[in-house]
């Protein structure tokens, strides 16, 4: 079993079953995983631990659609010359004009802030493998009012991209794994 704590991955080694595949049939969903993101919060000095059940069943779909609108930084040109550092790893010998993304461009930054924003919340709520209800015990669908509720919970940021990184962690091999089983 594989349990994801505060973006620390602890594999009981006595619970990793090794399947050889022979053949794929259609409609198992043998890749499909799920687990628990373990998640700190701190009451009256007392700390308790919540579990959330998570799942990765369509998270990596999710993400490569958000790649593929991810915002694109600006190009600008700029002049760079011999004795620039640039300048000396293209090996120019005279002063050119280049043509550069500018990663540090103001609105670039900002809107690709809420793109992140938006792909962590996707995410989370692809992941969830536990339905949000309102007050009257009817299923929530709306995906703003998901995240309104999660807000209005107390899911701080930091709770919020600890569960996020722990879907994302239910199918990638941390490099403490890949040593250990690999």
């Amino acid at each position: 079993m594989v349990e994801n704590t505060n973006a620390e991955i602890k594999v009981d080694k006595d619970k990793v079953e090794e399947i050889d595949i022979t053949e794929f049939v259609e409609g198992e969903s043998i890749f499909s995983s799920s687990g628990i993101s373990k998640v700190k919060v701190t009451k009256n000095g007392v700390i308790k631990i919540i579990k959330v059940p998570i799942q990765s069943t369509g998270v990596s779909e999710l993400i490569d659609t958000y790649k593929e609108k991810e915002p694109k930084p600006p190009k600008v040109q700029s002049f760079v010359t011999p004795d620039s550092d640039v300048g000396k790893a293209l090996g120019i010998t005279k002063k050119n004009a280049v043509w550069h993304f500018d990663f540090t461009d103001e609105k670039y930054l900002k809107i690709k802030e809420e793109h992140d924003s938006d792909l962590g919340m996707a995410i989370l709520m692809r992941g969830l493998a536990v339905e949000l209800k309102d007050k009257e015990g009817n299923i929530i669908i709306d995906f703003k009012r998901k995240v309104d509720i999660l807000k209005s919970a107390g899911m701080s940021g930091e709770q919020f991209s600890q569960v996020v990184q722990d879907i994302q962690s239910l199918t990638k091999w941390s490099e403490e794994e890949r040593q250990s089983f690999l």
